[in-house]
């Protein structure tokens, strides 16, 4: 397993860690400010919106009723958030056992990240970045064929899948850059808040 080390509050993108990028390696277009980022990405939200209430319209059709408590979908949605962290150490945990990851808080960003400098072949680094999905799938699994009269549980169930599901959007956003442009062969290494690829 890499190794994983708490870097606690990270003011700004300068913060993030530094490697020496090979003489030969092409840098990855996207947006490097966090921020203007997350916005940039918001259309990779849809498809993951769209799965949630496609299951939620499929259940409460078959049902012919209401499937969920929502002050419990509330509570779901916030048990969700909480689990940031652990989306951020879902992806360190993918990266090679010889890497260095840092987790810590961008309150600029109002977000977790996960950071490392070190390289990665391009199909982990796509494995690594779409990893945290499952914080969402498998509560949608769950609430897709858990009882109906289980009001309160489907609540927490979907607002948990919805919040797991929502998350790995800017994850999306970067995967789509890379998947664009990297050969299936070649490696990606991170300096600071910029991406390369070499082979």
């Amino acid at each position: 397993m890499s190794k994983i080390v708490w870097a606690g509050i990270i003011k700004s993108e300068k913060d993030f860690p530094t490697a020496d990028i090979p003489k030969n390696a092409k840098k990855i277009d996207g947006e490097e400010d966090m921020k203007k980022m997350q916005v940039k990405a918001l259309p990779f939200m849809i498809p993951s919106i769209f799965i949630c209430f496609i299951c939620m319209f499929t259940k409460t059709f078959i049902a012919n009723e209401k499937v969920i408590n929502v002050v419990f979908l509330y509570i779901g949605c916030i048990i969700g958030f909480l689990l940031i962290l652990v989306h951020e150490l879902l992806h360190a945990v993918a990266f090679p056992k010889d890497a260095t990851v840092y987790i810590g808080i961008m309150p600029k960003s109002l977000t977790a990240v996960a950071l490392s400098s070190s390289p990665v072949k391009r199909n982990r680094y796509v494995f690594l970045s779409i990893l945290p999905i499952i914080l969402g799938l498998i509560p949608l699994i769950m609430f897709c064929f858990s009882n109906n009269d289980l009001k309160e549980l489907n609540g927490i169930l979907f607002g948990m899948s919805i919040m797991g599901m929502i998350s790995v959007y800017p994850d999306i956003y970067n995967i789509y850059n890379i998947l664009k442009v990297v050969p299936k062969n070649a490696t990606i290494q991170n300096n600071k808040n910029e991406t390369y690829y070499f082979e």
